[in-house]
């Protein structure tokens, strides 16, 4: 089974065939809609072998689809249709799920992604836990999203942005009960000394959550595949 991995984020799209170094960024934002993205898959890797596609989706997944639109892309991810657009059966799942679910070592983890903005998952013994918690406060009535995204970082700068990540890890931790915490996406990097039981993760952590997405046989997820239906023989004649 040869398995495409795409990470989409608000200013990228990562895309990986074959290793975590092996990849390739689709430039995103305001107007990437799911059809410039299969444009752009299709124009860019026409000569990879892959016959399964994981999806990193940076919005609400139910049930293996898009359930809302995405905050910093363009519209049309609801209701597409992905296996057809592809050429062969995908799995979706949330972005912060899919690079959570490459970064789990068993127990209890809460996973932070520090990017556009704040993707957040728990995984629990196994189970994926979907969560959004840039609107919990950390400082008076100033969010957690306003101190740990992108903008956060840019306005505030390094120094200030590390302080409130390390406060928001150490609160989130004891918060959950988690045994780690996992701190991961493109922001990641601008820390140093991290709290006691967390550790960095990398967005190559996404490529390992994609290939988990396909693994039947663990007991961690269970991600509804959507499939290419081909049409009846006839059916061009049936209109």
């Amino acid at each position: 089974m040869h398995i495409l991995v795409i990470d989409i984020g608000g200013t990228s799209a990562k895309v990986w065939k074959t290793g975590e170094d092996d990849k390739l960024k689709i430039p995103t934002g305001k107007e990437f809609t799911p059809q410039k993205l299969v444009e752009e898959v299709r124009r860019t890797v026409s000569d990879w072998d892959y016959d399964r596609v994981s999806i990193g989706y940076p919005g609400h997944v139910t049930n293996g689809h898009p359930s809302a639109e995405a905050a910093n892309l363009g519209s049309g991810w609801v209701g597409f249709d992905y296996p057809a657009g592809l050429g062969c059966p995908v799995r979706i799942m949330n972005d912060a799920c899919m690079q959570a679910l490459g970064s789990y070592e068993g127990g209890r983890m809460l996973y932070l992604g520090l990017g556009t903005s704040l993707g957040s998952t728990f995984i629990y013994d196994g189970t994926i836990v979907p969560l959004s918690l840039g609107h919990l406060k950390l400082y008076g009535d100033e969010t957690l999203v306003m101190h740990v995204s992108r903008k956060a970082l840019e306005a505030h700068g390094s120094k200030v942005f590390r302080e409130a990540v390390n406060a928001a890890a150490v609160m989130l931790k004891d918060a959950f009960q988690a045994d780690y915490v996992v701190i991961g996406g493109g922001n990641a990097k601008k820390l140093k000394e991290l709290p006691e039981g967390c550790r960095r993760g990398g967005n190559h952590n996404a490529y390992f959550g994609g290939l988990r997405m396909w693994d039947d046989a663990s007991k961690i997820v269970s991600v509804p595949t959507l499939s290419v239906v081909p049409a009846p023989p006839d059916a061009a004649n049936s209109a």
